[in-house]
């Protein structure tokens, strides 16, 4: 009888080229072994005393990995723990901004209206004063101040460039770290901006492309013109131009768009610029049909796009559905320290949601306060995203803790089933998980 330890609930075994890995969710370490290694290793696993005292460099191995655990460590509250310690204590702070939700496209999938109008004066003074007693006041140990839109850059000179400006300033005046990223479609980028970019420490960018050139400019035009060359080219510029600059290439796809030819963008981006380039793979939200079993039934152009991509040197490439570890939280959304600013000056918490009052969960005051509603944010912090009998009986729980949390509010348990991440995502579990392991053994290589 095992008296002292016992096995991990989080392993994970998976087939991976010839060998077998064995991978624990919490610690988000795993290791390679032969096929004939794993097999020697097996019946020890089933005796693990007797493992300890006969291979117990071996045995403390799978001990540091996370794949054998004491016998009293209760895993589940130990995720427990790490999440409220993630979303609660976690004091880097996070801000999204929408500059204005106009916009240069009109993809026809887009889920956000785009009235017309920017943010003003009196709104970007509430929020530097807001700036100021979050910073001033050592409330916050760094700050990330993210813009997105509609399009950001159309008021790049009004709003962004002269709010980070101020930002970076304050932070630096009192030893903060800060950093600002950016969701853009890149069209309006030039070489001045980008200069400025790297001014204000705008290192970060997500930028969409739809495809290869001709699927892509069917969907992302400004009235006709193509956008795509334009794009691609602005990518390189930022790639050579900016420090420490980190892309996240957005492809958005749906039925048909992987199936055009969409492997030849891979080639059209510089070879030198691709390390820095991450590939996250979105289906189309209005395309997205729920898979009833999370490991079959899977997209083989989406597998054989991500391949191509890691292949090709980029910097990483995933799908929708995103696993991750170590993070101990689902979304960014989920921290207690983020906010999202309308142009307008409202407050909201989820970015995938129309900018409406159905979703605003506070107001700024002119010195800078937030007046919240207590209501919403009850509802959206009252328990752990994963606080459901679907996730608490997952053995992937601490690679994903749960579902969206908009999504959960407004769902019953009932049908916690229709928004499981996992079961919407077109790429297997085993394949994200092999994901996880080669992106570890890639930044350990670099170290």
């Amino acid at each position: 009888m095992n008296n002292n330890h016992k096995i991990s609930r989080y392993n994970y075994l998976i087939d991976y080229s010839g060998k077998k890995l064995l991978f624990n969710g919490i610690t988000g370490m795993g290791f390679c072994m032969t096929v004939q290694e794993y097999e020697t290793l097996h019946p020890l696993l089933c005796d693990l005393e007797k493992f300890k005292i006969e291979f117990n460099d071996d045995f403390e191995r799978l001990m540091k990995l996370g794949y054998i655990v004491e016998s009293d460590f209760d895993e589940l509250e130990y995720i427990r723990f790490k999440n409220n310690e993630s979303v609660f204590l976690d004091n880097a702070y996070r801000i999204v901004i929408n500059p204005t939700l106009d916009c240069n496209f009109h993809c026809w999938y887009c889920y956000q209206e785009h009235p017309k109008g920017y943010m003003n004066g009196e709104t970007l003074n509430k929020i530097k004063n807001h700036l100021k007693i979050k910073i001033e006041s050592k409330q916050i140990s760094s700050l990330n101040l993210g813009w997105f839109g509609g399009e950001p850059l159309l008021y790049f000179y009004e709003v962004v460039y002269p709010l980070s400006k101020f930002a970076k300033e304050l932070c630096e005046a009192n030893n903060i770290p800060f950093i600002s990223t950016i969701t853009t479609n890149a069209f309006c980028l030039d070489e001045k901006m980008v200069n400025c970019c790297d001014e204000i420490s705008l290192c970060g960018f997500q930028i969409t492309l739809d495809g290869h050139r001709k699927r892509h400019n069917k969907i992302r035009n400004v009235d006709g013109i193509p956008s795509y060359d334009k794009i691609i080219e602005n990518i390189n510029l930022i790639c050579e131009n900016i420090e420490n600059i980190n892309v996240i290439l957005r492809v958005n796809y749906d039925k048909q768009t992987l199936k055009f030819d969409a492997n030849k963008l891979l080639e059209d981006l510089k070879e030198t610029n691709r390390e820095k380039i991450q590939i996250d793979l979105q289906q189309v939200w209005q395309t997205v049909e729920k898979k009833e079993n999370q490991n079959t039934g899977k997209n083989q152009a989406l597998s054989l796009f991500i391949q191509n991509a890691k292949d090709a040197g980029y910097g990483s490439a995933y799908g929708s559905g995103g696993l991750s570890v170590c993070k101990f939280h689902n979304c960014y959304v989920s921290r207690f320290n983020f906010i999202s600013i309308n142009f307008d000056g409202k407050i909201y918490k989820c970015t995938a949601r129309g900018y409406t009052d159905d979703y605003t969960i506070g107001e700024f005051l002119d010195n800078g306060m937030i007046k919240w509603n207590v209501s919403r944010l009850s509802k959206l912090y009252a328990k752990a995203t994963f606080e459901n009998s679907m996730c608490l009986n997952c053995i992937y729980l601490p690679l994903c803790f749960g579902p969206c949390p908009q999504n959960l509010v407004e769902t019953s348990e009932q049908f916690m089933d229709n928004i499981c991440a996992m079961k919407l995502s077109e790429q297997s579990i085993k394949d994200k998980i092999i994901d996880l392991y080669d992106l570890s053994v890639k930044k350990a290589s670099r170290k």
